[in-house]
């Protein structure tokens, strides 16, 4: 699925996430799920997902730790114009289990 990079919070303390998208969370997404997995770069990460993330906010975002950060500043940017943010493939690979690739646009 085609998803795209995600940022909010303040310009001191940005928070990054990974955008879905309504049509992508209800074909691959369980609302019984309360987290999911993701590989990022080799490695499995857990992220929860927020309530939010069923209504409007249809994004997965870093909680704690930067990794979604890390992993955009490897493959992408964290900064971009507004409203054209990186995009990628977030593949399903299992229940609750995505692998995210560094496809489309790079630095």
């Amino acid at each position: 699925m085609r998803a795209s990079a995600w940022r909010g919070g303040s310009r001191d303390n940005p928070i990054y996430g990974i955008r879905v998208g309504r049509p992508n969370r209800d074909a691959y997404f369980m609302r019984s799920w309360t987290s999911i997995e993701v590989e990022m770069g080799g490695q499995w990460e857990t992220f929860t997902l927020t309530p939010g993330f069923w209504n409007q906010c249809t994004e997965f975002r870093d909680s704690g730790t930067p990794k979604i950060r890390r992993w955009l500043e490897c493959h992408f940017t964290t900064d971009w114009p507004k409203g054209h943010p990186p995009q990628f493939e977030l593949v399903p690979v299992g229940e609750g289990r995505f692998r995210l690739e560094p496809t489309g646009a790079s630095r």
